[in-house]
């Protein structure tokens, strides 16, 4: 049981840690086409700024459809995991 508990928290840590990149990424990215606009294109200092936010704003959306992708993907495993425990005690009394 406890070494359940330890792949659960590993399993809980590497979701957190992606979801933290998801979020860099994209404030990365956004934040780069924004400096490139104003670098390249001449634009004004505004537009870094408005792609940060919607990079911030976008990392966010993503990363918590990726959570939620993987709070299903437990829960799915966890109701399998559930199933063949039933099915092994109810086979041992018939």
């Amino acid at each position: 049981m406890k070494e359940n508990r330890s792949r659960i928290s590993w399993t809980a840590l590497a979701s957190l840690y992606q979801f933290a990149v998801i979020v860099i990424a994209n404030i990365a990215v956004a934040g780069g086409l924004g400096y490139l606009l104003f670098r390249f294109a001449g634009m004004e200092k505004l537009w870094i700024s408005l792609f940060l936010l919607f990079g911030a704003f976008s990392g966010i959306y993503n990363g918590v459809r990726y959570l939620l992708k993987e709070a299903e993907r437990y829960d799915r495993n966890k109701d399998n995991d559930d199933e063949d425990i039933d099915n092994t005690r109810s086979s041992g009394n018939g």
